[in-house]
């Protein structure tokens, strides 16, 4: 009779799972269009620990679940214009630009929209960044066409 006690409660468990949810998962919209808006570089500074935007420009990106994604605008200096597929999900969206060397970027070039990013997506406004070793930041605050 102890073991029946004792085995009760993982048998209501086992029964709970195999029931059916009453809330249904809402899916995770996918940002397809022109997005337009700012690009920033951001810098920590080190004596007050805020970050500074030192780079600004206007940039656009064209996103497609068939072609991928394809970055212009403003293209001459920092960023590079480029494209490339991209993947995501509910937090994070990936970038593997197609214009990016086997041997990687070198050191002061063109920055490239390539790898992971934490993302902020609403149907309208698309907003997503990256840092680097907690000095540097790339932000991108995008609104759609």
């Amino acid at each position: 009779m102890r073991k029946l006690i004792y085995l009760l409660p993982f048998a209501i468990m086992a029964l709970g799972s195999c029931m059916k949810s009453s809330s249904d998962s809402t899916p995770v919209p996918v940002p397809t269009g022109t997005f337009a808006g700012k690009f920033k570089v951001l810098k920590r500074n080190v004596t007050s620990g805020a970050y500074d935007t030192t780079k600004k420009i206007n940039i656009t990106i064209d996103m497609s679940t068939a072609t991928g994604y394809k970055v212009t605008g403003d293209t001459t200096t920092l960023h590079a214009g480029s494209y490339g597929d991209f993947a995501l999900n509910g937090t994070y969206i990936l970038f593997s630009d197609a214009t990016v060397p086997k041997t990687g970027v070198a050191p002061g070039s063109k920055i490239h929209l390539n790898g992971y990013y934490p993302y902020a997506y609403n149907g309208t406004q698309l907003q997503f960044y990256t840092t680097f070793a907690d000095t540097m930041a790339y932000v991108y605050e995008l609104k759609k066409n």
